[in-house]
């Protein structure tokens, strides 16, 4: 009896790992056999069980393919920049690359710095105070991005405006894109990377 139980204990083990049949058979030295394949010694069919077909792997969530353009380095302050102050990590890389195209040391003949073009005074104002330090430049300028975010309603194009001449420069034109050429320029450019960029997410 101890022999039966031991055995449908195993056929019912080796069912479940071999997922097929199991054969059962008595070696030259009297001891039971089985295997998962029919053979001299275990030619006996005991089992046969349904095979299991297993699932497939869920894939892998693929990364948004405009993170491509974005240097490793920068990547994890855009991120965190983004979680931060709740604006799409798309616009913070449009800005960087249009400001800087990711040179962390540029510099324009107005002083702006970084890879945000930060002035030093809109730098200090929103706690920076090292605008070469890659991290607080983004986390900067992305916190001034927000508030011109809420300070123009939402608004991106006036938003993007605001960025490039300073938000009183806007109100100047009764809350229009001033008739700067660099702004009016700038305005599409940041746009169209954006846009781009949000349709690769």
């Amino acid at each position: 009896m101890k022999h039966a139980l031991l055995v449908c204990c195993l056929c019912g083990l080796a069912a479940q790992q071999a997922g097929a049949q199991v054969y059962t058979g008595v070696s030259a030295q009297g001891s039971i056999v089985l295997s998962g394949d029919a053979d001299e010694t275990a030619s006996t069919l005991l089992i046969e069980a349904e095979k299991v077909a297993l699932a497939p792997l869920p894939e892998a969530p693929a990364a948004a393919p405009f993170l491509a353009q974005v240097p490793a380095g920068y990547l994890s302050y855009i991120q965190e920049a983004s979680a931060t102050y709740q604006i799409p990590s798309e616009l913070i890389h449009a800005v960087i690359l249009v400001e800087s195209n990711y040179n962390p040391r540029a510099m324009s003949p107005k002083g702006a710095q970084g890879l945000m073009q930060l002035m030093p005074a809109t730098a200090k104002r929103f706690g920076n105070t090292n605008s070469w330090d890659p991290r607080q430049n983004i986390l900067a300028g992305s916190k001034y991005l927000r508030w011109l975010l809420d300070y123009f309603g939402e608004d991106l194009e006036l938003t993007i405006a605001a960025y490039n001449a300073g938000e009183g420069a806007v109100m100047q034109a009764g809350r229009r894109i001033p008739k700067f050429a660099e702004t009016e320029k700038y305005v599409p450019k940041v746009l169209s990377i954006y846009n781009k960029a949000r349709r690769l997410t």
